[in-house]
């Protein structure tokens, strides 16, 4: 809970303090429990500096209680907590409605079966052939020792970074810390 009210918090400091990063629609709070938006949404709308601005001032005057043209303390914890009681009633309703989807029976209790039964089936990944494929450097549809070994041994080889034959943790550390770095480009 102690992260989400960070995170309300940053949001609605950010826009009452900084009006220039306030964004054009009002913060949305996320959790982990959030779902991830799907991945074909609809492309935003294009949104005019008028209606960004207008945007903005109509938030701080909402928040503006007294209307001073300034937001004090009490002000933004207001605001923090509309915010934070905002986020508790769309995760509640979030956490309502799996409960609803895993009790399939409609007792208002899961049972181990209803639990387990959400679990989405194991699949493998790829099929003998694409494996075979895969390894079967000489393309005889069949994988030696030689071939099966290839591979990890090539990143044994490669973490080996002093070329002992021995790798060590700090071996290990010095290629996953390269790995972040790579990726972090």
């Amino acid at each position: 809970m102690s992260n989400r009210y960070l995170i309300v918090a940053a949001t609605i400091s950010v826009a009452a303090a900084a009006p220039a990063f306030a964004t054009a629609a009002p913060p949305k709070i996320t959790t982990a429990t959030t779902p991830a938006a799907p991945a074909a949404t609809a492309a935003p709308k294009p949104l005019s500096r008028a209606d960004f601005i207008a945007n903005y001032q109509a938030r701080f005057n909402a928040a503006d209680a007294n209307h001073d043209g300034v937001l004090d303390a009490n002000e933004v914890a207001a605001e923090l907590q509309k915010e934070l009681e905002a986020a508790r009633a769309t995760e509640q309703q979030q956490l309502e409605a799996k409960f609803n989807q895993l009790d399939i029976n409609h007792d208002g209790q899961l049972s181990k079966a209803e639990f387990m039964a959400s679990a989405p089936p194991l699949q493998m990944r790829q099929t003998a052939q694409q494996v075979i494929a895969g390894m079967d450097s000489n393309k005889d549809g069949k994988i030696s020792l030689q071939e099966f070994g290839a591979a990890p041994l090539a990143n044994f080889n490669k973490l080996d970074a002093n070329h002992d034959g021995i790798v060590t943790q700090q071996e290990i550390q010095a290629a996953q810390a390269a790995q972040a770095a790579a990726k972090k480009r």
